[in-house]
C-alpha cells in the first residue's frame, strides 16, 4: 500500500497463515491516497490512546507498542470484537523482522514469516503479519492499515487473541526516505479457541 502525504511514499503488506494446512499466503498490494479517514462513532468517542500521535523516536519503544495495540483494540472493540493481548513473544518476532528489513534494505515478509513466529516460541494455530514503512506515528500506521483491505482483515480477524509490534525510526532505503518502519504480528495459540466467530467486520474491510 502506498500512502501519499505531500512527498511521503510508504508501503504496507499483509499476510496470514493457518495451521496445520499452512495454506500458501497471497501477497496483496494496494494503492491508496489518504485524505480523510471516517471512523465509527464508537471509535471517535473511545478513550484516547496515550502516545498515538507521538512521532517515532520521541518515545520509548514500549510506549509506542502500547499505543499501536490500544489503537487496533479500539477498532476491534468498536465493531464488537474481543480485544487482543500484547505478547512478548510476538513483540520479539515483530521487532526482529523490523530490524532485518531496515538492515538489509528489504521490504517483504521473507521466505516464511510463520517460521519466524515459531522461532520465538509462539506455538500457533493461526498467525498474520502487517508491515509498513514511512509512517511517523502509531495513529498514522494504524489508519493506513485500516484503509487497506488485507491489513484491516488481519486487525479485525476474529480468531486472533494476541498481537506483537516491532518498530524503528529508521526508514527502509529505497522504499521511503521518511522515518518509521513497523511490523505487527498476530496469533492464536495452538489449542486455543478462536476469540470470536464474527467475520462480518473483517469482511467489510477496508474502513476509511
Amino acid at each position: 500500500m502506498f500512502e501519499h502525504d505531500a512527498a511521503l511514499l510508504c508501503r504496507a503488506f499483509a499476510r496470514a497463515r493457518t495451521a496445520p494446512r499452512r495454506i500458501a499466503a497471497t501477497l496483496v498490494t494496494t494503492i491508496a491516497v489518504t485524505t480523510m479517514i471516517v471512523v465509527p462513532a464508537a471509535v471517535a468517542r473511545g478513550r484516547r490512546c496515550a502516545g498515538s500521535h507521538v512521532r517515532i523516536g520521541s518515545a520509548s519503544r514500549s510506549a509506542l507498542q502500547r499505543a499501536v495495540a490500544c489503537l487496533i483494540n479500539q477498532q476491534r472493540r468498536a465493531r464488537g470484537l474481543p480485544t487482543l493481548r500484547q505478547s512478548r513473544m510476538l513483540d520479539r518476532s515483530a521487532q526482529g523482522w523490523t530490524n532485518v528489513m531496515v538492515d538489509r534494505s528489504t521490504f517483504s515478509h521473507g521466505a516464511d514469516f510463520a517460521a519466524r513466529i515459531s522461532a520465538v516460541g509462539f506455538n500457533w494455530s493461526n498467525v498474520g503479519e502487517n508491515i509498513a514503512t514511512g509512517f511517523r506515528t502509531p495513529a498514522g500506521v494504524v489508519r493506513a492499515w485500516m484503509a487497506s483491505t488485507s491489513h484491516c482483515q488481519n486487525i479485525l480477524n476474529p480468531t486472533f487473541r494476541y498481537v506483537g509490534t516491532g518498530l524503528t525510526a529508521r526508514a527502509i532505503a529505497g522504499y521511503s526516505s521518511h522515518p518509521g518502519t513497523w511490523t505487527q504480528d498476530f496469533g492464536l495459540a495452538m489449542g486455543q479457541r478462536p476469540a470470536s466467530e464474527d467475520w462480518a467486520p473483517a469482511e467489510s474491510c477496508p474502513y476509511g
